[in-house]
């Protein structure tokens, strides 16, 4: 070979590194990518807070306790209601 590396082969010399050019939406594309490798773990454990965001703050527990005490009411003036009407329920014992 000459002294001269700048040229082998019949080709002219161009060296590999730095000046390759990459465009700027592969740049954009594989940054995007990137930030969603980092962030996909994250999401749907966000999305599932969000989604149940009434039970993390007791919105859920309180609208049960709501309910169980209206049930309640709603079934004991039931009871006092069918008491007075049909009278005492019978009450059958069991040991002789």
């Amino acid at each position: 070979m000459s002294e001269n590396s700048q040229f082998t082969f019949n080709r002219p010399y161009k060296p590999f590194g730095f000046n390759v050019q990459v465009p700027e939406r592969t740049i954009q594309q594989a940054g995007d990518t990137l930030a969603n490798i980092v962030k996909a773990p994250a999401d749907p454990l966000f999305s599932f807070l969000e989604e149940n965001e009434g039970v993390f703050n007791g919105d859920v527990a309180f609208e049960i306790n709501r309910i169980t005490a209206q049930n309640f009411t709603i079934g004991s003036a039931m009871r006092m209601e069918d008491e007075k009407s049909n009278g005492r329920p019978p009450h059958l014992d069991m040991h002789f």
